[in-house]
């Protein structure tokens, strides 16, 4: 993931907001100060950020950030079924895999789908396996997990690779971001913003750009 600057994606907000200005917008830019729509700009950049995040390609997305730790077992250790707790500020899985499995598993399931239902049936040919692996995110006592179907290797078998998309931040004033979505990020603040200011036909136009440049 890049680190990016808020002050130079404010400049690359403004400057989407100019390029889609007719008379009617710079109306209402007039009644907002120049201090008041930094604000908005800065409040809107996390939000568009997790916005674009969250529903972009997997394709487009950055290797993410490492979350392999030890894992909890629903049965005998390196069989079947098991856990690991997630960081607090997970927000999208990139890829997950366990070192028996074939191949790695950038989808998760959800804790209410039929499908994770089946993961529990008593019918093994059923359940994910090294062949054909499952993951679901959950909610447990110990909060949220993700949950892996399932292992053979028995007490060797480990955590290969598990990279996710966290929460964006702002920290010291920079954010962490997929380079590959700062331009998709970029447009979708401004139609965030957009909206704010009661432009709904330029939020349109400019959430019109970010799902061009998502394609």
């Amino acid at each position: 993931m890049k680190k990016c600057s808020i002050i130079e994606l404010k400049r690359r907000v403004r400057i989407a907001l100019d390029q889609n200005m007719v008379n009617e917008t710079l109306a209402v830019l007039g009644d907002i100060d120049t201090l008041s729509l930094d604000d908005i700009i800065s409040e809107e950049i996390p939000i568009a950020a997790r916005i674009v995040e969250n529903s972009a390609p997997y394709r487009l997305l950055d290797g993410g950030l490492d979350f392999r730790g030890s894992c909890g077992w629903h049965g005998a250790v390196g069989y079947g079924s098991g856990f690991i707790a997630l960081p607090k500020d997970f927000m999208r899985l990139v890829s997950f895999k366990m070192s028996d499995w074939d191949y790695s598993v950038s989808e998760a399931i959800k804790e209410n789908s039929p499908d994770y239902e089946i993961q529990h049936s008593r019918y093994p040919g059923v359940r994910g396996n090294p062949q054909k692996p499952v993951v679901a995110i959950v909610m447990q006592p110990i909060g949220l997990v993700l949950e892996f179907f399932s292992c053979t290797a028995g007490r060797d078998v480990y955590v290969k690779r598990a990279r996710y998309i966290p929460y964006p931040k702002v920290i010291d004033g920079n954010i962490n971001l997929c380079e590959n979505l700062i331009d998709p990020i970029i447009y979708q603040a401004a139609a965030n913003v957009a909206l704010t200011i009661g432009n709904a036909d330029m939020a349109t136009a400019l959430g019109a750009k970010v799902k061009t440049l998502l394609e």
